[in-house]
């Protein structure tokens, strides 16, 4: 993944100097992501598996607010297994890979971005059969990857890993739950200042997120920096009668937490 990042590098820099002399733009889709990411596969652009809301033009670009609906319910028979989000022209693109199961119940999932320039942001669903469905949503913002951080610093340094967890609404008939998923870490970017010291902070962020519902793995999310600071993800899970889920988190300088939350309560 860090080889990717360095070409996508590279791409924007030549980019940069190509838009200025000939005032054009490299596809970074289609030049560097579509054939690092899936090579050889056809995308059917269509939204009768998942569809995408963001905003048009988004309030805070560190904050930008992505929801995926799922068209169809989770199934051993037919589920989407991963979903790939990207923000097109950020300084690292891909938001995140969401393995999913059918245990989820529903493929439905809520986040924040950020969003450094006006871009494309792109879902990928991948179904357990082998069919990529892809959609996409245009978004106007800017400087969403390098705005500052927290004023106090430190004091968010102290809440680093700490995890809320909470159910919202009652269950369905369908007896599934909707819970949010919320971590404490600032995920620094790389580009990003110290409001004390003005200094730039070295990229630290969140790299794996496993969610449990009792001993049963619901999703693994496999972020970067272009998720917001302080993570939060809002998903489905079938109420099968357990008792706690339980959230395994990896950051990108080793750092890690676990913790488990009663469903009783």
């Amino acid at each position: 993944m860090n080889r990717v990042y360095r070409l996508l590098a590279a791409a924007l820099l030549v980019a940069s100097f190509t838009a200025a002399a000939q005032q054009s733009e490299i596809d970074v889709w289609e030049t560097l992501l579509r054939p690092s990411y899936f090579p050889h596969t056809e995308l059917i652009e269509s939204r009768a598996v998942i569809d995408m809301k963001t905003p048009y033009r988004a309030e805070d670009a560190a904050y930008t607010p992505l929801s995926i609906t799922a068209a169809f319910p989770q199934t051993v028979e037919r589920y989407i297994e991963k979903l790939y989000l990207f923000v097109e022209k950020n300084p690292q693109p891909l938001v995140g890979i969401f393995t999913l199961t059918p245990e989820m119940g529903r493929a439905d999932l809520a986040l924040r971005v950020r969003v450094d320039q006006y871009t494309n942001v792109r879902a990928v669903a991948v179904l357990n059969t082998g069919e990529h469905h892809l959609v996409t949503n245009f978004v106007k913002a800017s400087g969403g990857c390098s705005a500052p951080l927290a004023a106090d610093f430190e004091a968010a340094m102290e809440r680093i890993g700490e995890m809320k967890f909470r159910t919202v609404g009652d269950a369905r008939e369908d007896d599934l739950r909707l819970g949010q998923f919320m971590l404490s870490h600032p995920n620094i970017t790389g580009m990003q200042k110290d409001q004390k010291t003005q200094l730039i902070r070295p990229e630290h962020y969140v790299k794996t997120i496993k969610l449990y519902h009792g001993d049963v793995l619901l999703m693994t999310a496999e972020t970067g920096f272009s998720v917001s600071a302080d993570p939060s993800f809002r998903f489905f899970f079938r109420d099968v009668g357990a008792r706690e889920l339980r959230v395994e988190v990896v950051d990108s300088k080793g750092l890690a937490w676990e913790q488990r939350f009663d469903l009783r309560s």
